[in-house]
């Protein structure tokens, strides 16, 4: 075992050895690196999971995590092997895997002979502080179950303390804290705030938060070398609610309706409720966490509990089963033919679409169909970030990567009321945050609940392919106005620029228009294709939009990038810059329902002021192009459904996935990310005759304007956290999904509007339900990007904190050079060449629908050798 997989001292086997005096703001601090950063769920942002370990190796992060969680590190071996009988893993594949351990011949040969040998057990979780510390083990010794006991209650202070608009009765108080919250309740309330209504108990809440959690830790655990690490067991006991209460106090503006919390008073709380439960239970002489015997054989942190232990016939098997998958790119990236010299035509028409891998395959037929048209791909905020407040939003919110910080704030009007009329949106409007009356509430539910349930229950037995009361994406009105140009250069009351400058706005269309290479040749059309999704019955919704606009459909980006490439102040700029934006040419923005697979295309009535000959030609033909494309890009997904029509026409698939985004009982409108594997950034020549199975997150790259790297450092810096948070979250729900995912859907709850838990008195799930993951192949993400390793050298050097995402392998970093195709993998001793075996052809077809026909499995890459259809 070499010193990288078996650290003596880490980094993280530190925590837990304070000294007696107890720092309750530094233990909070170390116990809020370990809770989740998932967000209210109306903002759901992929992330990595195993953010806390992103410091270390993956390997190692992920063996340290297993030990805290206790998760499981990886698939169970008899996973792995049926994957090779069935040909996905290859021999070459597990020969680079055991090559890449680092161990001597004869121990390679050794751990070989294990990968084949039967094992149920090795793949079970590790011994681990959420389920076999010093609190599990003490409240087995008491014979008292404090879970069942406490949770209840401060579970369900919280949730209405913190409730967003579900609850009709408001909690809380204005500018009430929650720890003032509690106290008002123990103290003043008619009905006993059980059990926080015992007198002790209540003589002790008359302290501070503080001084609450160190009597109470006095009094449960009795010896300070041990409170963190209680509090932090305790805490991961329900990391859902933990991490949730500790977003909200980092960024308060998360929430609709604010609250003001903190980590520390939840965990006075639950200390207080904790021993109001066990002096009932147990009396006054109960042993404490500090008097147990043989404490020394329960994990401690400061004995070096997260010293990680990685087992490595898994680790190979895993390692083998991506190089495997991740070979199949490579090898269709060698072999396909390089562009052909010379300058190039003028296309027809050109597409820019978001990187999301569900845009894969629609760029493949929109080319597919019509070779006219060429298209590209960024990051789907392209390149505008800004806050944003449409018609019917409470409030605004951040429309660009989760990294970047806007300044701008973007409001949206009706045309027809932007006379100073107030317009009221059809549904966030319709959220209440005022308190009500128990008896207004009742008679609500008494007579319009009954409705809404008899309405539900059609809706279940009939349903349409209209969404109950909700406009679709593409039914949205795309006749309102965006406020684009600042009048004004002084900030609003929140510190933030009422829309962009003539220079703001050709500094951002510059940007992104470098960035993809598209600096020359324009089209006389440009289509900026956004993306959202829309399903009914879905709390998840969110995590089905746009990674790169924050969680939320990308229309607005796409509207804004239109009209600052439109205006002609913005394209003399550009001129200035180089970029000159013929006056034949104009861009269109357009959403694509990703669930639906329908397009609505916004702000038409700007083209009709400033009409261009033979523009309307170009967009009918666009426009038919694309109806053809959603159908048959409808046609390839419901190969995954079981319920859709597998023989069916495009067009009845087109039917049946608009049904399955509307129908009430659907937990799979859409698989979503299921499946992401790669990331290619580089000229779309590299791509754009191959199949790859909706697996590819692909980004626009122009190497040769790029000699020092500083484009592709803001590609990666919005492709890393993006696609690489995306991955990560689909591949850790998948590896555990009771532990890094949120289950099954069919028991969630939505509590608060702030997550899901099941039943009502759960904890808060992290995560993705098992109905976005099942079909999911748990492989970390190839990035593959078309230039030199002495540019992309230059570019990892100033990626920063993001550095660490390529250096410790949470994503895996290849060179495709572009003159020779030669490809090199980045590792820990730097640039290593990727040989390929010579005896692999890749498979190839003339359309897609003959790769995909009858298949229900991933699918490898393939050669499509003829575009036209």
């Amino acid at each position: 075992m070499n010193n990288r997989e078996q650290p003596e001292n880490t980094e993280h086997s530190s925590i837990g050895n304070r000294s007696a005096a107890f720092d309750i703001a530094g233990a909070i601090e170390h116990i809020a690196h370990w809770l989740p950063t998932q967000g209210p769920i109306k903002d759901f942002i992929h992330h990595n999971t195993l953010h806390a370990v992103q410091h270390l190796p993956f390997h190692e992060g992920v063996a340290v995590a297993a030990k805290v969680f206790g998760a499981r590190s990886y698939l169970p071996l008899a996973e792995y092997q049926a994957m090779y009988r069935n040909g996905r893993i290859k021999d070459f594949a597990i020969d680079w895997a055991l090559q890449h351990t680092g161990y001597a011949e004869e121990a390679q040969r050794q751990l070989r002979e294990r990968l084949f040998a039967h094992d149920d057990v090795s793949h079970y979780p590790p011994l681990s502080l959420a389920n076999h510390g010093i609190r599990n083990a003490w409240i087995n010794r008491l014979e008292v179950d404090l879970n069942s006991l406490a949770h209840p209650v401060v579970f369900r202070l919280l949730s209405n303390f913190l409730d967003q608009g579900i609850s009709r009765w408001s909690l809380a108080k204005d500018g009430e804290r929650f720890w003032e919250c509690v106290l008002r309740l123990a103290q003043n309330s008619l009905l006993p705030l059980y059990p926080l209504n015992e007198p002790g108990i209540r003589e002790l809440l008359s302290d501070n938060a503080e001084d609450v959690i160190n009597s109470c830790l006095d009094k449960i655990v009795g010896d300070p070398t041990l409170y963190q690490q209680y509090v932090l067991e305790m805490q991961l006991a329900h990391p859902g609610w933990s991490g949730m209460v500790r977003i909200i106090e980092q960024t308060p503006e998360a929430l609709l309706s604010r609250r003001e919390i903190s980590l520390k008073e939840m965990i006075a709380l639950e200390l207080a409720v904790e021993l109001a439960f066990i002096l009932k239970k147990k009396g006054l002489h109960f042993p404490r966490v500090g008097d147990m015997p043989q404490l020394n054989d329960v994990p401690l942190l400061k004995n070096g509990a997260l010293r990680p232990k990685i087992p490595q016939h898994l680790k190979v098997w895993h390692e083998a089963m991506e190089w495997s998958l991740h070979s199949e790119l490579l090898q269709a990236l060698k072999d396909e033919p390089k562009p052909e010299n010379g300058e190039k035509s003028q296309p027809d028409i050109q597409a820019l679409f978001c990187i999301d891998d569900r845009e894969c395959s629609l760029r493949r037929y929109l080319e597919e169909i019509n070779p006219g048209i060429d298209t590209f791909g960024a990051a789907g905020f392209f390149g505008i970030d800004f806050l944003y407040q449409g018609l019917d939003d409470a409030y605004p919110v951040a429309q660009c990567p989760n990294v970047i910080v806007p300044k701008h704030l973007i409001k949206e009007t009706n045309k027809q009321t932007e006379n100073g009329k107030k317009n009221h949106g059809n549904h966030l409007s319709d959220l209440h945050f005022t308190p009500h009356s128990m008896l207004r509430g009742w008679l609500y539910t008494q007579t319009l609940g009954l409705g809404y349930a008899l309405r539900m229950a059609w809706n279940v037995f009939r349903p349409s392919n209209k969404l109950p009361n909700i406009k679709t994406l593409s039914e949205v009105d795309s006749h309102s106005h965006l406020h684009l140009l600042r009048e004004s250069d002084e900030p609003n009351e929140d510190g933030y620029l009422l829309g962009f400058s003539f220079e703001e706005m050709a500094e951002r269309v510059s940007g992104l228009l470098r960035n993809i290479g598209l600096t020359q040749n324009f089209a006389p059309l440009v289509v900026v294709v956004a993306h959202g999704s829309s399903s009914v019955n879905n709390p998840h919704l969110a995590a089905y939009d746009c990674g790169a606009c924050a969680g939320k459909p990308g229309a607005p980006n796409a509207r804004a990038f239109a009209w600052m490439a439109n205006h002609d102040s913005v394209r003399a700029i550009l001129r200035e810059k180089g970029i000159v934006i013929p006056d034949s040419t104009r861009f269109v923005a357009a959403l694509h329902n990703t669930s639906r697979d329908e397009v609505t295309y916004f702000d038409m009535h700007l083209l009709e002021e400033q009409p261009v000959p033979g523009l309307q030609t170009y967009l009918k033909n666009f426009q038919v192009t694309m109806n053809k494309a959603l159908q048959r890009n409808a046609y390839e997904r419901c190969r995954w459904f079981e319920l859709s029509p597998q023989t069916a026409s495009a067009e009845k698939a087109h039917k049946h996935v608009k049904e399955r985004a509307s129908s009430i009982f659907e937990p799979r409108p859409e698989y979503n990310h299921s499946n992401n594997l790669y990331c290619v950034i580089g000229r779309r020549s590299l791509t754009r005759d191959l199949f790859l199975d909706r697996r590819a997150f692909l980004h626009s790259y122009e190497p040769a304007t790029d000699p020092h790297g500083d484009i592709l450092v803001r590609i990666l810096s919005a492709a890393i956290p993006v696609c690489g948070g995306i991955n990560l979250e689909y591949l850790f729900s998948r590896i555990d999904n009771s532990v890094y995912g949120a289950g099954t859907k069919l028991p969630h709850n939505v509590i608060g509007l702030l997550g899901v838990a099941n039943g009502v008195e759960g904890d808060l799930r992290t995560g993705l339900p098992s109905q976005m993951i099942e079909v999911h192949e748990p492989a970390r993400l190839l990035i593959v990007v078309e230039q030199s390793t002495e540019v992309l050298n230059k570019a990892v050097a100033k990626l920063g904190e993001l550095r660490e995402w390529i250096d410790n392998d949470w994503v895996r970093f290849v060179s495709c050079h572009p003159g020779n195709r030669k490809m090199y993998l980045y590792g820990s001793k730097g640039w290593e060449t990727i040989h390929l075996p010579d005896d692999y052809q890749v498979p190839d077809a003339p359309r897609s629908e003959q790769v995909f026909a009858g298949q229900t499995e991933t699918i490898p890459v393939h050669r499509l050798i003829r575009r036209h259809a």
